[in-house]
């Protein structure tokens, strides 16, 4: 009896230990998946499946209903205010619509509008009229608006595509604007090489810092670590958040004990976001310090 009870403790304790190793999911090592999973959530709650598409009005956060007119003779603000309000009926004649401001209207911000709600509308339908715009234009900036919204669709293959037309200067180097754009686009071994190649640069300490923070989102923790730590004992209460969100995404074991003496500071800002952190890492990251994928 005494070699069973005996054996059972020891199959007990193995199988602890090795709930300490398994590798479970770091949310600070994802932030574009993160950042995909909170868009999803907003871009449904703009779904409304129950509107009628013949009367073009919206339910309000009074839960009353609400008309929306649209006119080529009102103010760029009245435009651009309709345009937002429409979003909300998730009609096809919608997108439609917004598919003709993008290629008639000659401002740019309501074009980036219309470009912006196709996305939240998830539009497939008018990618075909995305993938000409973006053919024909030479503006960098709207060819990002538009790549971001081939993100939203989850059309990622497509969107760097785009980008790949426009991004890259004579040199064979990235313009700088686009990175973001590729980041969410999932061109990550690009993404990489553009920060790294950043971080040799001679940067301020607050460049520096923020090229780290962007390092740790590509799995480069040996370089970054060092100015990450240090801010993460400094004074500044917004570059030590942002410190700690990057020991997070590191994960080794000094990494996490940094965090850990967070949960004691005296700013409370700071001592309760490193209580949520390890809280997030408990429930589904690697609090042990494995590195998981």
């Amino acid at each position: 009896m005494k070699k069973i009870i005996f054996s059972l403790i020891i199959m007990s304790a193995f199988i602890v230990v090795n709930a300490q190793f398994e590798i479970k999911y770091n949310r600070f090592r994802h932030s574009r998946e993160e950042h995909i999973i909170i868009a999803k959530d907003l871009l449904n709650s703009y779904r409304n499946i129950e509107i009628d598409c013949n009367e073009k009005d919206i339910k309000t956060s009074t839960n009353t209903r609400k008309s929306i007119y649209y006119s080529d003779t009102a103010s760029i603000e009245s435009k651009r205010d309709a345009l937002r309000e429409l979003v909300y009926t998730n009609c096809q004649d919608i997108i439609d619509f917004y598919v003709s401001i993008l290629n008639n209207d000659s401002n740019k911000e309501m074009r980036c509008d219309a470009i912006l709600y196709l996305g939240w509308l998830w539009a497939k339908s008018s990618i075909p009229y995305l993938l000409e715009v973006a053919k024909k234009e030479k503006d960098v900036y709207f060819v990002n608006e538009i790549a971001r919204t081939l993100c939203a669709m989850e059309e990622f293959d497509l969107a760097a595509s785009i980008l790949d037309k426009v991004c890259f200067n004579e040199d064979g180097g990235i313009n700088k604007d686009c990175i973001a754009a590729y980041e969410y686009a999932g061109r990550n071994e690009l993404a990489r090489s553009f920060w790294l190649s950043e971080w040799e640069k001679d940067n301020d300490e607050d460049r520096n810092f923020g090229i780290a923070l962007k390092l740790t989102e590509h799995g480069v923790y040996d370089i970054s670590f060092p100015i990450i730590k240090e801010v993460a004992q400094g004074t500044d209460t917004y570059k030590r958040k942002s410190a700690i969100h990057g020991l997070a995404a590191i994960a080794t074991e000094e990494a996490l004990e940094l965090i850990q003496n967070c949960m004691n500071d005296k700013d409370i800002v700071i001592a309760n976001y490193a209580k949520f952190v390890i809280t997030s890492l408990q429930e589904g990251g690697s609090y042990t310090g494995r590195r998981d994928k």
